[in-house]
C-alpha cells in the first residue's frame, strides 16, 4: 500500500518523539502515588545511596513523623497517613576512621499531602540547605586569636589544601581564605567547606609581606605547628547539625 508522503512524515516524527537520542523507547517519569511517598537518593555521580534514612515530619503535628530507608538501588517509597508533610534524608559516611551524618539535598523542598508525591535527594559537598537557613551541607570551621595572637585577623590568610580525597572521592581542590570572602563571611567563622581532611597553613598579610603564623587545632592536644593536618568532628550532641573543626591563630 502507498502511504501519502504528509502522512509518513508524521508517522516519522511520532516515532522519533518516542525514542532517546540512542533510539531506545525513553519511559516517562513514573507519576506520584495517590498515599505514597516515592524518591531515589543518589550521590553527585548519580550513583545510588543504600541505607539512607528517609524521614516524613508532619507540618501541623509535633513530633509527628514517619521514617523509612531506601534499599540497594537508591529508591524508596513509604505510605502516608493524611495530613501535610515535608520530607528529608540523611546517610552515614565513613570517613578516615569516622562516621558522619550527612543531609541529603531535597531536589524539591515544598510541602506534600496524600495526595502522593515523588521526593528525590541528592548528595552535595557544600550549599545551604533549603529547608534551613543556618544549615550548610558543608563543615564549619570556627577560628579563635590565640592568647599570643594581638593581629589583625582580617589579615590573616588561610590555605586548605586537600590531603587525599574529599568524603565523596573526588580530588577537591586547594582553597585560598580570607575573612569577608565566600567561606569566611562573618568574623570567627568558616562554613560550608567541603569536608575532607586538609593541610592547613596561615599567613598575616603585612604592608612589608606575608609572615607565617602557627595553628594550633583545639581538638587537639598539640601545640601550635606551622602546618596542621586538620580533620572535621562527625556531628554530635555538642555540635548538633554540624560537622565542625576548631582552630586557633598563633604568632
Amino acid at each position: 500500500m502507498k502511504v501519502p508522503r504528509a502522512l509518513a512524515t508524521a508517522m516519522l516524527l511520532v516515532g522519533v518523539s518516542a525514542c532517546g537520542a540512542d533510539g531506545n523507547a525513553t519511559a516517562a517519569a513514573a507519576p506520584a502515588r495517590h498515599g505514597h511517598v516515592t524518591g531515589k537518593a543518589v550521590d553527585a555521580r548519580g550513583e545510588p545511596i543504600a541505607g539512607a534514612r528517609v524521614l516524613l515530619d508532619n507540618t501541623v503535628f509535633h513530633a509527628s513523623h514517619m521514617e523509612t530507608t531506601t534499599a540497594a538501588d537508591g529508591s524508596y517509597r513509604l505510605k502516608m497517613h493524611p495530613g501535610a508533610w515535608l520530607a528529608t534524608a540523611t546517610f552515614r559516611k565513613e570517613y578516615n576512621g569516622r562516621t558522619y551524618q550527612l543531609e541529603l539535598h531535597p531536589e524539591s523542598p515544598d510541602a506534600f499531602d496524600d495526595d502522593g508525591a515523588i521526593r528525590d535527594f541528592s548528595w552535595k559537598l557544600e550549599g545551604r540547605s533549603p529547608l534551613n537557613e543556618y544549615r550548610y551541607y558543608g563543615g564549619s570551621i570556627v577560628v579563635h586569636a590565640g592568647n599570643d595572637f594581638d593581629g589583625d585577623m582580617q589579615a590573616v590568610r588561610l590555605a586548605l589544601v586537600p590531603a587525599g580525597p574529599l568524603i565523596d572521592g573526588s580530588e577537591g581542590t586547594m582553597l585560598a581564605l580570607r575573612q569577608g570572602d565566600r567561606y569566611w563571611v562573618q568574623y570567627g567563622y568558616i562554613e560550608d567547606v567541603p569536608i575532607g581532611r586538609y593541610r592547613v597553613t596561615a599567613v598575616l598579610e603585612t604592608g612589608e609581606g606575608s609572615r607565617p603564623l602557627r595553628i594550633r587545632n583545639l581538638h587537639a592536644k598539640d601545640g601550635p605547628q606551622q602546618e596542621l593536618l586538620l580533620d572535621f568532628l562527625p556531628e554530635s550532641d555538642l555540635s548538633p547539625g554540624q560537622n565542625v573543626a576548631v582552630i586557633a591563630i598563633e604568632h
